[in-house]
């Protein structure tokens, strides 16, 4: 799921993007990538009402992802000739509606059927999987080069996997109790959580995820126009200097992912890693305004991965944790995914906004105060244990 979310944008959109629109790919790549996210925070929250509400013998979930895969796999095959910048944003934003019709269900599996004890390995889990779908992306696009071949290889194996989790997963028969309709007034009434904390966790996301994006979107472009990885290492392209910084990155990420998991589990305490998490990725942002070598970049990656590991299943676990109605574990994890799919909108925008008015080292000193700011916010959350 994530590798047809994340793998793309590091890599195969901004090489299509440069090949269509050359003089003007750093606002091509917001215009592509910021219309989708914003589809993406409409459709996530209503798929994940809707499978909430859905009575099927196979259960709630099931059926929206096997839609996800059958809206996915025919874009697939079409995106990669897209021949104008317009052409690109429809079948992109197009591909992300069919990713999110996975994102909400899968989501809401954690809560559904992982027991309390294990969710932040569960959380983890998750967590690896974002950090190793931009090397599986960016592998693609470097072994193949063709973005059609890229699209097609990807929705394949989204297919294949999908297909995987569908046969094995358990338990997701619950079925919603029927609600009057003065119940059903009442559910409308109450169609967003009042929850405090809940929604400190989203502002939290919102953030971290915005310095996140900021710091990543923009890598290919940053290795190429300022660490000039290329003429640097003869015989290597940008491609390659992406793919071995995300190489770097991905090992980051699982094992802080896995040690703070299997922490939080054991401790049921949330803020001390999650504070941490924040540190780690800000230092390795700022790195990246004050460096321009690739020795620095390849330490940015490692703090980055170390940070984003330890935030992706802490985060989670704690979001799950503050779940402010069991009968709506999807539309309210949607709205936290919606956090996150509103960081992906508007990350390339900020990134390119301060690109255009002071250059790279603004991107980096942005990313690293917002990541701080996502940190800051945790403190004020009561029920963080």
């Amino acid at each position: 799921m994530w590798a047809i979310i994340l793998g793309p944008v590091l890599s195969t959109i901004p090489n299509q993007v440069d090949s269509i629109a050359p003089g003007n790919k750093v606002f091509g790549l917001a215009l592509v990538t910021g219309i989708a996210g914003i589809v993406g925070i409409v459709t996530n929250p209503l798929i994940g009402h809707l499978s909430d509400r859905t009575r099927t013998r196979f259960g709630r979930r099931i059926p929206w992802l096997l839609g996800g895969m059958a809206l996915i796999l025919p874009i697939s095959i079409i995106i990669g000739h897209s021949r104008s910048i317009l052409e690109l944003t429809l079948w992109w934003t197009l591909l992300q509606v069919g990713a999110n019709m996975l994102m909400a269900p899968t989501s809401a599996t954690i809560p559904d059927v992982v027991p309390e004890r294990h969710r932040g390995m569960a959380s983890a889990c998750l967590g690896i999987a974002a950090a190793a779908a931009p090397v599986l992306g960016t592998g693609v696009q470097t072994l193949v080069s063709s973005p059609s071949q890229v699209y097609m290889i990807l929705g394949g194996l989204i297919c294949i996997a999908q297909l995987c989790f569908i046969t094995t997963l358990r338990n997701d028969h619950t079925v919603p109790q029927a609600h009057s309709r003065t119940k059903k007034r009442m559910y409308w009434e109450h169609m967003i959580p009042r929850s405090k904390d809940f929604w400190l966790v989203c502002a939290h996301r919102i953030l971290f995820g915005l310095g996140q994006n900021m710091a990543l979107a923009y890598l290919f472009y940053y290795l190429q126009d300022v660490i000039h990885y290329a003429a640097q290492h003869p015989g290597r392209t940008t491609d390659d200097g992406v793919l071995l910084l995300t190489a770097i990155y991905a090992p980051c990420v699982i094992v802080a992912a896995i040690f703070a998991g299997s922490l939080t589990d054991r401790t049921g305490r949330f803020k001390w890693c999650l504070v941490t998490a924040t540190l780690a990725f800000a230092i390795g942002a700022v790195l990246g305004a004050v460096t321009g070598s690739w020795t620095g970049v390849t330490i940015l990656a490692i703090l980055t991965g170390l940070g984003y590991g330890a935030y992706a299943s802490t985060s989670m676990t704690m979001a799950i944790h503050l779940l402010p109605d069991s009968e709506r574990r999807a539309r309210d994890l949607s709205l936290i995914n919606v956090a996150d799919l509103s960081a992906i909108a508007l990350g390339p925008i900020a990134a390119a906004t301060s690109i255009s008015l002071s250059g790279y080292p603004a991107v980096f000193i942005t990313s690293g105060i917002l990541t701080i700011a996502s940190g800051a916010i945790i403190t004020a959350i009561k029920n963080a244990h």
